[in-house]
């Protein structure tokens, strides 16, 4: 309506015009928005999506859809265009958005999108088609606790194969959740592999639930709720759990009273 050069007014001189993102996560105002090309990540999610949930700390961004890079506090200030977030290991992509507080573990994070983007792949080719199987099945193995700092070597080099050899834009686009998120948060990956924790308590295969002996009166309620039989001890003597057995359920944590068993 009013022609190319009303519309090139916004943006930047790189990337005229605007966009539209789906914003998504944990902020207060979801939905579809349209922005001027070079508006800051700031702006979009403490002004237009209106902060955080429940005044959490903000912790990254993932952005251009299940292939999109991770970014972090410090590219709040950046200008989003095409290529400040290619080069920053973002993309524009789709434009979903989506904002994940302190609470959010990244190596889930990228599990979870490489499960996606292996699910999508067409297989037509082998580094995409086998590529994205095996970086899946080292971060589920990474996420129940039996990963390995070589592990993590061995994601980058598959990222790197599967960027440049795939065919199409799926596959050269797959790794970058992988790739920004060991960037960014390598420490949290380190976490998982080498403490064989999960800092947000998130990955399940990672929980450890152990029962206080102080507080425990032996009462044997858990021992009784427990599904796989794995707490044992005698009435009114404190009980154990069996950490081989245990499933991480959590049914004995909401079966205690004495609020004995906790979450370790």
């Amino acid at each position: 309506m009013n022609g190319a050069e009303w519309y090139r007014s916004f943006g930047t001189k790189g990337s005229p015009g605007t966009k539209a993102f789906a914003l998504t996560g944990n902020v207060n105002n979801t939905g579809l928005i349209e922005v001027p090309m070079g508006t800051t990540l700031r702006e979009i999610i403490f002004n237009i999506g209106g902060g955080i949930k429940d005044n959490k700390k903000f912790k990254a961004v993932q952005i251009g859809g299940p292939s999109g890079g991770c970014l972090t506090e410090e590219h709040l200030d950046m200008a989003l265009d095409f290529d400040s977030l290619t080069d920053a290991g973002a993309m524009i992509g789709s434009g979903g958005m989506v904002i994940m507080d302190e609470d959010t573990c990244m190596v889930e994070v990228a599990r979870f999108f490489m499960n996606f983007t292996q699910n999508e792949s067409c297989g037509k080719c082998v580094p995409c088609r086998e590529g994205t199987k095996i970086m899946l099945s080292i971060l589920e193995k990474i996420v129940s606790g039996k990963g390995t700092v070589e592990d993590l070597d061995l994601l980058e080099e598959l990222s790197d194969t599967i960027t440049n050899t795939a065919l199409c834009g799926l596959g050269k686009t797959a790794a970058n959740p992988v790739v920004s998120s060991l960037k960014y948060f390598r420490d949290e990956y380190l976490t998982h592999v080498v403490d064989k924790k999960c800092p947000t308590k998130t990955c399940q295969g990672l929980k450890v639930i152990e029962i206080s002996p102080e507080l425990c009166k032996g009462c044997s309620k858990c021992s009784r709720i427990c599904p796989v039989g794995a707490i044992s001890g005698k009435i009114k003597e404190p009980y154990i759990i069996d950490q081989s057995k245990c499933i991480k359920c959590g049914a004995c944590i909401e079966s205690c009273a004495f609020t004995a068993i906790k979450e370790a």
